[in-house]
């Protein structure tokens, strides 16, 4: 078996691949439009490969991708939900984009668990093979099946393993970067810092979900407030209506004196209720100004369509603020299901690519 490339290599072909990635946009447009994008790309990345490091490795790498790929797509099917075909990237792997969000974490892990696993069935015919023939590629595919789907069980966030222990609990997101972060001080790679981005993202995201419902209910107070007016002038005398206006405006600038006043930028966490009361005095000068325009278009915008502009508007964040907060609930048997799953699959897949890799060595040990 032929010793592999240097890990420099990795490091050069996956600059290469996030370049594409970055600035070939064009290229993804026309493979999802496409309606054989997803074969094309598969022919693409199999060509690309076997430039570099021959016919076998990339008929393995392709046929190993494709299969986890398979196992979202199946497990997306089970659940309804509706997904792109499978494109490949060269030197990245493939990724499949869902055409609407899974209705919880449970299921979002479903999708996630669905690639590793049936990507850990693609290989394990090449166990017994291997036993008995003792033929080094057979040895490759155990390899290779091992690592891809233990890389992809990393428990940051948009890997599989990261959608799969959000159901557990979202704080093991902040163990995972911080395990890519100390792996990628000794080992870097351009790819891992791409997901480690990504993975910081969500955590930052998560970590700030009471920021993040405040603003919700700002949207949802502030709207109510522009109805509650709004029904006030309406239903006030025409000579009486100039108070309304007037009060706005009034309103409105003693709020942009205060706005003025405030910092542009604040320290998270640390000084969050500045940055809320900045928030609101916002969101506050901006329904009033709103107020404004509606009453600029009363004799062609009918009393009930800026109501229920404004009613589509809370029921919009109100449902919003409901699925973050329920997103990733979930009770404790689910979480002990998963953990057990999740578990159970990294530990085999660990035992399985350390055999390989022994026995790797012990090939390479035999070469001239």
């Amino acid at each position: 078996m032929k010793e592999s490339k240097p890990k420099k290599s990795w490091l050069g072909l996956g600059a290469v691949g996030l370049f594409l990635l970055s600035k070939m946009k064009w290229l993804f447009v026309v493979l999802k439009l496409a309606k054989f994008g997803s074969l094309i790309s598969i022919f693409v990345s199999l060509g690309a490969y076997a430039l570099v490091y021959g016919w076998k490795f990339a008929g393995v790498i392709v046929y190993l991708i494709y299969v986890h790929e398979m196992g979202h797509l199946l497990a997306a099917k089970r659940k309804g939900v509706k997904t792109s075909k499978a494109i490949f990237i060269p030197f990245l792997g493939a990724f499949i984009s869902m055409k609407e969000q899974p209705k919880d974490a449970n299921t979002e892990a479903y999708l996630a668990y669905g690639g590793p696993l049936l990507g850990t069935i693609a290989f394990l015919p090449a166990i017994p093979l291997f036993i008995m023939t003792e033929n080094p590629f057979w040895l490759m595919v155990i390899t290779l099946g091992a690592l891809l789907n233990l890389f992809n069980l990393m428990p940051v966030f948009p890997l599989d393993g990261g959608r799969i222990v959000g159901v557990i609990s979202t704080k093991i997101w902040a163990l995972g970067i911080i395990g890519m972060i100390l792996y990628l001080f000794f080992h870097p790679n351009p790819l891992l810092i791409l997901f480690l981005l990504f993975g910081i993202g969500k955590w930052w995201s998560d970590f700030r979900g009471e920021m993040n419902a405040f603003k919700r209910q700002v949207v949802i107070d502030s709207n109510r407030f522009a109805m509650e007016e709004f029904e006030k002038f309406t239903a006030a005398p025409f000579d009486e209506r100039i108070a309304f206006i007037n009060k706005w405006n009034a309103e409105a600038d003693y709020m942009k004196r205060k706005l003025y006043r405030m910092n542009g930028w604040f320290i998270p966490v640390f000084e969050d209720k500045k940055k809320k009361e900045k928030y609101k005095t916002e969101s506050e000068i901006s329904i009033r100004s709103l107020l404004m325009d509606h009453i600029l278009k009363i004799d062609t915008e009918p009393k009930e369509t800026v109501l229920n502009f404004h009613k589509n508007k809370i029921k919009e964040q109100e449902e919003q603020l409901e699925s973050e907060r329920s997103y990733y609930v979930s009770d404790r048997k689910t979480k002990i299901v998963w953990g057990i799953l999740y578990v159970g699959l990294a530990i085999f897949l660990i035992a399985t690519s350390m055999y390989a890799g022994d026995l790797m060595d012990q090939y390479r040990s035999l070469l001239p």
